[in-house]
């Protein structure tokens, strides 16, 4: 008699307690250090300047990061750093 392997809630998968909470917590930290170094940087952007790159990159780590899931925080680190990626680009092409 084969027995169906036994799901773990979304709930539980959120709060760390999932099949690995150690690999969850590691991931969680790998966030918060990553979106510490694009506030940094998003800093030091700033002083040479303000622009809308700058400007939504700093939304999406600040305004819409408290209330999303950490799946949702890990698309929200990829979106401000494509967008401090175009800002250093468009920067460039400026001082040319």
């Amino acid at each position: 008699m084969n027995t169906p392997a036994r799901r773990t809630s979304r709930l539980a998968l959120r709060a760390g307690q999932g099949p690995n909470p150690q690999a969850s917590r590691q991931k969680a930290s790998m966030i918060l250090a990553r979106r510490d170094q694009l506030i940094g940087e998003l800093a030091r952007l700033r002083h040479q300047g303000s622009s809308p790159f700058i400007a939504k990159a700093q939304q999406l780590l600040t305004r819409w990061w408290s209330g999303a899931s950490w799946a949702a925080r890990d698309e929200l680190i990829r979106n401000a750093d494509w967008l401090i990626r175009l800002e250093k680009r468009h920067g460039r092409k400026v001082e040319r």
